[in-house]
């Protein structure tokens, strides 16, 4: 049980980053089709389940492909970096005022990020089996404030092209967070995969759900960088702050470890990788958080594709 809550935490603090947690993915990716994107949300749960029990069932064959491939370790790190310098501009957005205390946290965040890239999966489920049970309930409690009756606004937008963005939404968080899904489930027997996959696709589909739900009663909220913190107020906009960033922070460290397992295979030395997985991404991520999911996130998906047909047809070499 320990193992499985522990590849769930894992799992969930790598998709719940900025995007995810501050409504801008589901505005981008479901709910400005309209009442259609109810169906496309419960769609993503089956596209879910299945990526997560591919990538843990078939974790050693994907790791090998990664430390084989000099292709797939490239596309790996250029959507890894997109994401990273996302989470770095959603963490930013969240920080308190006082720049004492803006620059005092991010030190922090940097030093962790430096320690995930030299220790790997083992720090990652320590972090996420801390934070991540209390940013989903913060989450929940969000969700559940501002939650109003079912809305079914048509916006007139193709469905066809609803469907193209729910498989990118899936295949946008999991052709990169795989990896790690990948390590995390090692030790699970096949039972436990099972158990995992659908835990951890019902509470993302869960919030992606309610997400929909809020924003398509609150349209105007679909164009803000930040959906959820522009909709809440009172406590619910602390508890949304406190998800951003607790989001923001498990899935960052998440993405270096990712981009130094990467920067591996080309014989990149350590300190070289740190500066490029955590460093680059934090000047990356003064194009801002809108513009970066707006515009950079469609193409991660679209390199993300290519990143799964990698992992289903690359051969892998016997050692």
């Amino acid at each position: 049980m320990k193992k499985s809550f522990s590849s769930i935490m894992i799992i969930i603090g790598t998709v719940i980053g900025s995007g995810f947690a501050s409504g801008k993915e589901v505005a981008v990716f479901f709910s400005r089709f309209g009442r259609i994107s109810y169906f496309f949300i419960v769609l993503s749960f089956f596209i879910f389940f299945g990526l997560i029990y591919f990538f843990l069932s078939q974790g050693n064959k994907s790791l090998s492909k990664l430390v084989q491939s000099k292709i797939f370790s490239l596309l790996c790190l250029f959507v890894s970096l997109i994401f990273t310098s996302s989470m770095f501009a959603g963490t930013l957005n969240v920080l308190p005022s006082s720049n004492i205390l803006r620059i005092l946290l991010m030190t922090i965040i940097l030093f962790v990020c430096v320690i995930v890239a030299r220790k790997g999966i083992k720090s990652l489920g320590y972090i996420n089996g801390a934070l991540i049970p209390m940013t989903i309930f913060c989450m929940a409690f969000v969700l559940l404030t501002n939650l109003e009756e079912l809305s079914f606004p048509n916006f007139n937008q193709n469905a066809f092209a609803g469907l193209l963005f729910t498989v990118l939404y899936a295949v946008l968080n999991f052709s990169i967070s795989g990896v790690v899904i990948a390590k995390s489930g090692e030790q699970l027997t096949k039972k436990q995969k099972t158990f995992v996959s659908f835990v951890a696709s019902f509470l993302l589909s869960s919030f992606l759900m309610l997400t929909n739900v809020i924003l398509l009663s609150n349209p105007e909220a679909i164009r803000q960088d930040m959906p959820l913190v522009y909709i809440s107020s009172g406590v619910a906009n602390l508890f949304v702050s406190f998800v951003i960033f607790s989001g923001c922070i498990t899935t960052l460290f998440s993405l270096v470890w990712t981009s130094r397992l990467a920067l591996k295979r080309f014989g990149v030395s350590l300190n070289l990788s740190i500066v490029i997985s955590v460093f680059l991404p934090l000047l990356l991520s003064m194009l801002g958080f809108g513009s970066i999911v707006s515009y950079l996130y469609p193409l991660a998906s679209i390199v993300g594709i290519g990143i799964l047909l990698l992992l289903f047809t690359f051969p892998v070499k016997n050692h």
